[in-house]
C-alpha cells in the first residue's frame, strides 16, 4: 500500500536521490535556518554570531560525516594543493581591494554598514564567523554536490544559498555574490582546500570595514 502511494505522489516513477547530496542539502538547510533564527543564541549558549557560524557551519556539519560515511579531507579540510592555490587568492587580495576601495567610495550604503564594525579585532572576529561559512558552502556542499553531479554544476549550486543568506546586507555585495560565491569554490576546487577561499573570504570580509574608516574623511 505505502509503495504504490509513493509512486503515485512521483507520477508512477520514483525518483532516484543522491544519497550524500540529498542529505547535505537537508543537513545544510536545517543549519542555515538555525542560523537565521538565533537558535542556539536564544538557548542560553554563551556565543556571539561568529561563534554560533563556527558550530552551526563547521562542528555540526563534521557531526554528519560518519553517516554519511566520509573524512572531512572529502570535504575540502586538507591543505591541498597550495602550490597552485595561492597565487590564486594573492590575485584575490588584490582585486578585492581595488574594487572594495571603489565600493566604499561610490556606496553610502556600504560605508553606513560597515564603518561601524570596525574595531582592532574585528579581522579575529571575521576570520571566526567565515571558517564556518567557507565549510559548509565550499566544503560541505561543494565537494558533495561535485560527486552527485559534476564540479560545474556544483559551483554554480552551491552559490545558491551562498547568495540568499547575503540578503539583508549592502545590494551591491548581495548581488556580487552571484559570482564571488563561484570564485571561492573555484579557489576551493583548484586547491581541493577550503583553506583557500578561508584566506580569500577573510580578507574581504575585514577590508572592506577596515577602507570605510579610512576613507571617512574623503567622502
Amino acid at each position: 500500500m505505502l509503495r504504490k502511494l509513493w509512486l503515485w505522489v512521483w507520477g508512477g516513477e520514483p525518483p532516484v536521490f543522491p544519497r550524500e547530496a540529498t542529505w547535505v542539502t537537508i543537513f545544510s538547510t536545517a543549519f542555515m535556518l538555525m542560523d537565521e533564527y538565533n537558535i542556539l543564541r536564544n538557548l542560553g549558549l554563551p556565543l556571539d554570531e561568529a561563534t554560533e557560524s563556527l558550530v552551526l557551519y563547521l562542528i555540526f556539519p563534521l557531526l554528519t560525516l560518519p553517516w554519511l560515511g566520509r573524512s572531512p579531507r572529502e570535504y575540502g579540510l586538507t591543505l591541498g594543493r597550495w602550490r597552485e592555490a595561492l597565487p590564486l587568492v594573492g590575485l584575490t587580495w588584490v582585486v578585492a581591494a581595488g574594487v572594495e576601495a571603489a565600493s566604499v567610495y561610490l556606496d553610502p550604503s556600504v560605508r553606513a554598514y560597515y564603518r561601524p564594525l570596525w574595531s582592532a579585532t574585528y579581522p579575529w572576529w571575521v576570520l571566526t564567523d567565515l571558517i564556518g561559512w567557507e565549510f559548509i558552502f565550499r566544503g560541505y556542499l561543494l565537494f558533495a554536490y561535485a560527486r552527485a553531479f559534476g564540479v560545474g554544476a556544483a559551483m554554480w549550486l552551491q552559490m545558491v544559498p551562498f547568495a540568499l543568506m547575503h540578503v539583508g546586507k549592502p545590494a551591491a555585495e548581495t548581488f556580487s555574490t552571484l559570482f564571488g560565491g563561484v570564485w571561492f569554490a573555484i579557489l576551493a576546487w583548484r586547491g581541493r582546500s577550503v583553506l583557500y577561499p578561508i584566506l580569500a573570504h577573510w580578507f574581504i570580509g575585514w577590508f572592506v570595514a577596515f577602507i570605510a574608516v579610512v576613507l571617512a574623511g574623503a567622502v
